[in-house]
């Protein structure tokens, strides 16, 4: 087991070439050689951390070329001229899943451009506002996120979820209040968006505010028996604060 000068000591036997040569160029057949191998070897020494780890890079490699395979699906089912017509149902989905793909690949800027360009397109779209702002809060970018909301509103000042991301970009600058009140006012200008509930609750409780956040959580349950939602955690969490404050 050779000793290089940075004092790894990796076995660079034929695994090890088979995962550095996927590595630089990615191919499948050697890809499946070189996960047999490391499966062999871990066969015999399961608790070795060196196979472990190219193993899992191997894994990692093969899942990061899946997940850009799929964001290519999901940003050309948004580009195809059907999904203006009898496909606009899946517009969401198809919006959802490119976002959250992109932020699993570290891959922000790509989502940043691809909505860039769609606002420059779709100018009177309240909706592409709020994919934009999505991207540049995933991305830590929240000066940008709050300078898209600001104009999103403007545009629309009636659009809720506009002005939920609006108390999301407070959120992250500090500005407790004015999150808590961009929160309220999306949710009384959209009766069926309850985010901005979600998130009142749980500042309020980590401003150890009980009782608001109580009350938030009160909202949450209503709305969840309204619309018929089996879900019973905003009741437990009810129940968590409730006995917190002694009732």
């Amino acid at each position: 087991m050779p000793q290089d000068e940075f004092r790894l000591y990796w076995e660079k036997n034929e695994k090890f070439r088979l995962l550095e040569e996927v590595e630089a160029q990615y191919d499948e057949i050697k890809w499946q050689q070189a996960v047999q191998l490391y499966k062999d070897a871990l066969e015999q020494q399961p608790n070795n951390p060196e196979y472990l780890h190219s193993y899992g890079y191997l894994l990692e490699m093969r899942a990061n070329r899946m997940l850009r395979e799929a964001a290519g699906c999901y940003q050309s089912g948004l580009e195809s001229p059907l999904i203006q017509q009898q496909y606009a149902w899946m517009s969401g989905k198809l919006h959802a899943q490119l976002i959250s793909v992109r932020r699993q690949l570290s891959e922000n800027h790509q989502s940043i451009a691809f909505y860039k360009k769609l606002l420059t397109e779709s100018p009177d779209d309240p909706e592409v506002y709020c994919f934009l702002i999505q991207c540049y809060l995933n991305a830590d970018q929240v000066h940008e996120a709050g300078k898209v909301a600001d104009a999103g509103l403007k545009l629309f000042p009636q659009y809720g979820t506009l002005m939920y991301y609006l108390g999301e970009v407070a959120a992250r600058g500090g500005q407790t209040e004015e999150a808590l009140r961009a929160w309220e006012q999306s949710a009384l200008l959209d009766q069926q968006l309850i985010d901005g509930r979600f998130s009142r609750a749980f500042l309020f409780e980590r401003e150890q505010r009980l009782a608001e956040a109580a009350e938030e959580w009160r909202c949450i349950v209503a709305f969840m028996g309204k619309y018929g939602f089996n879900d019973d955690f905003p009741s437990r969490e009810l129940k968590r604060i409730e006995q917190a404050l002694g009732k």
